[in-house]
């Protein structure tokens, strides 16, 4: 027999197959993490400000001061990067970056609000590299113009995207040198220093307050939206933009904490305020401080040149700008020549303005409102606590919040009356696309959010259209008939829909109906009210259980929060009653769910779940929607992670040739269902019934239930695994992959 059991994979249930294929990377998207995001984001993060201008602000303000204004950019962009990084890690995100991750969660309103502003601001911060690009060339060579060295490297960055992104992001391999020939050069300054200065802790804001120096220091973080604004180039979005974010930044505050303190010791402050190139000339080596300068300045101009177009073409692609058909056309190469040539056109006006403060003023307000944006995204997520918000990456609550509310304070400190007027943008853009009736093309957060706030539920549900897979949550609808005792079993309902979900159990009585539950059913009643839980009974008076079933379902079909999984307790039922209400769920277009426990006492702590995955052979593709699939993963999903017990898939194959196409099956599957890592599975070749009993040991089974109902054999086959069955049916409903 082939056997392989893995830790850290995902995958289904009993019986399925499917239809839709999860998107794959498109053309041009051969980045990895290095190139396409921590290289660009470091160069970009690691450039101008840190050589012309930390050692001004230092020279302001101070080393604490300085170090303050330090901490509040890096924990800004720090906290927009674990946000940004969290919800990538939960969603297919397409081009775009930011652009689609709103779009994606917000709709594309909010999106194209977002991404307009975002786009304005890359392409600022070209003009802004080029500036510094310039500073450094003219201490080389003073007798020239600013005005065409500016024009030179414009048509230099440019025209190199234009032939080819990818020859323009190989070029930083040659920057990256340069750079830490730089940095060699300017730390060693301590060692070849004609002196060294006791640093002076708190300056006199010569030049400008706390925010002034804010708003022109705050470009240093924002290169962070470089490598996430190359999603669509990138062959693993969801593994490549948390480690390349997260790893550039970490290194960007080390690299620019030692530098502050370099400054505050080679010179005064008297010299940092009045030298913006102290950085050259106090260094061990000034010839290598002006190639980092230089090189570094043009590679971030490179990484903007590369990335702002990006997003416009983005845009583009979902209309939401002028001429968009040909700016989102892309060359052979996959470059959008015309988006690049409009970046091109907003950079050359950029350049006439004639001074860097005033253009870092204008990215950091740009910049602020797209991170607080993406913080208020993940901090709503989080906040509806939806079954589909479930990212590998978690963040404590605090880090969007503080992202989003230190966002919009320091823009409206650092320049109120500019802030207003971004604000005034975005809100109009936003007001203008709602007006366009834009149709969005996958589900949204907003599906959720009126699943979750009653109060707009009204009106809004109307405005929503097909299936809400990302707001579904398990409202379980359970009928007992009076004198029937409950299985202890049942007691598992908690860890079933918890912490969102809803229970309604309808106490079936032939006679006058108690309108009090029955100790049975108060019991676990009362666990469900312990955890918090929407549970409610309801008795109905009718001759048996199906005539109860039908008259409920057919008046709970109108109701909003209607139920979505009917869960029958098969001790004691017929196969004819099991196989009508299977036939009523399915009517109904809900899910079914039948329970058959082990003789005995009450139910052991659940420490492992096994979910058996029928063999698809030879169609093993995965689907949006599973056939039969969808509720058993999720089911699977609350009971781990409710109980804190493992989640086991387990997959017999017939065929030893399927084997690999299994296991590659159940990867892939734990990958876009996000099962949790400890994810155990077990892929064998054989027969079901010769593997059920020597199967790993665990307290719930969960299996795929067929429409034709044989309970001699269901029966047969919670006796051979010996542990509590769950026999499961999908409806149209549930998306495990949503």
């Amino acid at each position: 027999m082939g056997a392989e059991r893995e830790h850290g994979d995902s995958s289904a249930s009993l019986i399925g197959d499917a239809g839709w294929l999860p998107p794959t990377p498109g053309r041009g998207a051969t980045l990895g993490t290095f190139v396409g995001v921590f290289r660009p984001t470091l160069l970009t993060i690691i450039g101008l400000v840190m050589y012309l201008r930390q050692g001004w602000v230092v020279g302001n303000a101070g080393l604490l001061g300085g170090l303050a204004i330090l901490g509040l950019t890096f924990a800004i962009t720090g906290a927009t990067a674990l946000s940004f990084s969290a919800i990538t890690t939960n969603i297919r995100i397409g081009a775009g970056g930011a652009f689609a991750l709103v779009s994606r969660s917000l709709g594309l309103e909010a999106g194209g609000a977002i991404g307009i502003p975002l786009f304005l601001a890359q392409s600022l911060s070209v003009a802004f590299y080029m500036y510094g690009f310039a500073e450094g060339w003219l201490y080389l060579f003073p007798d020239h113009e600013r005005a065409w060295v500016l024009w030179g490297v414009f048509a230099g960055g440019f025209g190199l995207s234009l032939i080819s992104e990818k020859l323009a992001l190989r070029s930083q391999s040659i920057v990256m040198l340069g750079v830490v020939v730089a940095l060699a050069s300017i730390w060693g300054g301590l060692w070849t220093a004609p002196e060294l200065h006791r640093p002076e802790l708190i300056g006199d804001f010569a030049d400008g307050d706390f925010w002034e120096l804010f708003a022109v220091y705050f470009p240093a973080g924002t290169g962070i939206m470089v490598g996430a604004s190359l999603t669509g180039k990138l062959r693993e979005p969801r593994r490549s933009i948390p480690r390349g974010i997260l790893g550039a930044w970490a290194v960007a505050l080390a690299v620019y904490l030692l530098t502050f303190l370099w400054y505050a010791a080679v010179a005064t402050p008297a010299e940092l305020r009045g030298d913006p190139l102290v950085s050259i000339h106090r260094a061990a080596w000034s010839p290598g401080v002006l190639i980092g300068l230089m090189s570094s300045c043009f590679s971030a101009m490179l990484g903007s040149v590369v990335a702002a177009p990006n997003v416009l073409a983005a845009l583009a692609s979902h209309r939401l700008v002028p001429f968009a058909d040909r700016i989102a056309r892309q060359s052979r190469s996959g470059t959008a020549r015309v988006a690049v040539l409009v970046s091109g056109a907003i950079v050359a006006l950029a350049i006439l303005l004639g001074d860097l403060n005033r253009v870092a003023g204008m990215i950091t307000m740009f910049f602020l409102i797209t991170y607080a944006t993406i913080n208020l995204v993940v901090l709503v997520e989080q906040r509806l606590k939806l079954i589909s918000f479930r990212p590998t990456l978690r963040v404590p609550k605090v880090v969007p919040l503080f992202g989003a509310a230190a966002s919009v304070f320091a823009m409206v400190v650092t320049n109120p009356a500019f802030g207003l007027i971004a604000l005034a943008v975005v809100v109009g853009l936003y007001l203008f696309f709602s007006r366009r009736n834009l149709d969005t093309p996958w589900e949204t957060v907003r599906s959720g959010l009126v699943t979750a706030i009653a109060d707009w539920v009204a009106k809004a549900s109307q405005r929503i259209s097909g299936p809400q897979y990302r707001a579904w949550k398990p409202d379980v609808l359970m009928p007992v008939v009076a004198g029937e005792c409950l299985s202890p079993a049942c007691m598992l309902l908690r860890d079933v829909v918890c912490p969102r979900g809803s229970v309604q159990i309808l106490g079936v009585f032939a006679g006058g109906a108690a309108r009090q539950p029955p100790p049975g059913i108060a019991e676990l009643l009362a666990g469900l009210h312990r955890a918090d839980l929407l549970a409610r009974y309801a008795p109905i008076e009718a001759p048996g259980l199906l005539p109860a079933i039908r008259a409920a379902l057919s008046v709970l079909a109108g109701a909003f929060y209607r139920p979505n999984v009917l869960f029958i307790d098969g001790s004691g039922r017929t196969e004819e009653e099991i196989q009508e209400l299977l036939r009523l769920a399915r009517r109904q277009d809900i899910g079914f769910v039948l329970l058959l426990p082990p003789e005995g006492g009450p139910a052991p702590a659940i420490q492992a779940i096994n979910l058996w995955v029928r063999d698809q052979s030879p169609n093993w593709r995965l689907g949006l929607q599973l056939a039969n699939l969808d509720l058993a993963l999720l089911l699977g999903h609350q009971l781990q992670r409710n109980s804190g017990g493992r989640l086991r898939l387990i997959s017999v194959i017939a065929d030893a040739e399927n084997l690999p196409a299994a296991r590659h099956y159940l990867r892939r599957m734990r990958d876009e269902a996000r099962l949790d890592a400890s994810t155990e599975i077990v892929v064998e070749e054989g027969n079901f019934a010769a593997l059920q009993a020597r199967a790993p040991a665990a307290e719930v089974s969960i299996l795929g239930i067929p429409e034709t109902i044989d309970l001699a054999a269901l029966t047969a086959i919670q006796r051979g695994i010996g542990s509590t069955c769950l026999f499961v049916h999908d409806s149209s409903l549930e998306s495990a992959l949503a």
